[in-house]
């Protein structure tokens, strides 16, 4: 792009991703403006500009992207478990409609979408999945049908003139962890020894801090037009807990379970569930996802394009740890 852009609008701030957007366009000295749904002191303190509303307000999405060079949208509702309320389908595909066009009537310069690696079909899985992969079909889980339609909307904008580019991740894990993601959480319970089993199973890990360096790179790099696979390494669950206890510096008994006895007990970590009003634990899904995830995603694009460089899953997981520690969410 010919000139630097300015001030970017960024959608789903308060995510994991959108948290760390911030602080690397801190760094960067570029000015941004957030698009917020509650936690509202959290920013006023920050001192941060807010427009506070749903994605699905076209009033709303009119007025965070006045001003603004371009959009990062991060907004998204994941789930695990289905979409019996609709608010899946309704965030992640009628809120891109939604803030798509806002940013089409603004004529922003670079609008950028961040979709996720669900989009596509894993299989076959040992077969590198790059982005010339066909999406998921209608009976996949909805959350990966919803990262699709919303894919495929983005796609529609860009041929009425959006210069929009797409970018998938993996699963991301890493600092900065201001509320902690699944992630997150998942870490800290493995290091404290509160996860007592797993199953085969596992997924291509990706370090926050390299996919919104990627991510911002796009803002004046990269093609219209086009998506890029923001992908780490693939771990399996035993790999992730061998490398926690690698850097707890010694062994955490966790037992590998076959399967089937996951699936057996979800009908007691959904009672848990309902009786704790907290989300349950594992899904069918969550099962499903780990053990069909693909195993070789590959980047190359994005490393050519957006200098996408992702570090080793050891180095991320000893930051994070670190982190942690330093949340006091871990005290040994």
């Amino acid at each position: 792009m010919e000139n630097p852009i300015g001030k970017v609008a960024i959608t789903g701030a308060g995510g994991h991703i959108g948290m760390a957007i911030m602080e690397e366009l801190d760094r960067r000295k570029i000015a941004y403006k957030v698009l917020i749904r509650s936690n509202e002191e959290f920013f006023r303190k920050k001192g941060t500009e807010y427009v506070k509303g749903s994605i699905n307000d076209p009033q709303t999405a009119a007025g965070l992207l006045e001003g603004c060079d371009a959009l990062i949208h991060c907004a998204a509702l994941i789930s695990i478990n289905g979409d019996r309320d609709g608010l899946v389908h309704k965030t992640n595909v009628e809120g891109v409609r939604t803030i798509m066009q806002a940013a089409l009537d603004k004529k922003l310069r670079r609008v950028l979408h961040i979709s996720s690696i669900h989009a596509y079909n894993p299989y076959p899985r040992h077969e590198a999945l790059d982005e010339q992969r066909d999406f998921v079909s209608d009976r996949a889980y909805a959350y990966d049908r919803s990262k699709r339609d919303g894919q495929r909307l983005v796609q529609e904008f860009v041929a009425k003139g959006l210069p929009a580019i797409i970018l998938n991740p993996t699963s991301v894990i890493g600092p900065p962890e201001h509320k902690l993601s699944l992630q997150g959480k998942a870490i800290r319970d493995i290091y404290l020894g509160r996860i007592p089993a797993i199953f085969r199973g596992g997924f291509d890990w990706v370090d926050v801090r390299d996919v919104v360096s990627a991510i911002c790179n796009a803002l004046n790099m990269g093609k219209v037009g086009e998506n890029y696979l923001l992908s780490g390494s693939y771990h399996s669950l035993k790999e992730i807990v061998q490398m926690v206890s690698d850097i707890k510096g010694r062994r955490i008994r966790t037992l590998t379970v076959p399967v089937w006895t996951a699936k057996a007990g979800l009908p007691f970590v959904a009672l848990q569930s309902k009786i704790s009003g907290r989300a349950p634990l594992y899904t069918m899904e969550s099962i499903e996802i780990l053990q069909h995830s693909n195993m070789r995603i590959n980047n190359n694009k994005a490393r050519k394009d957006l200098l996408f460089n992702p570090r080793p899953c050891p180095e991320t997981l000893r930051d994070l740890v670190a982190h942690l520690k330093e949340l006091g969410e871990i005290k040994n």
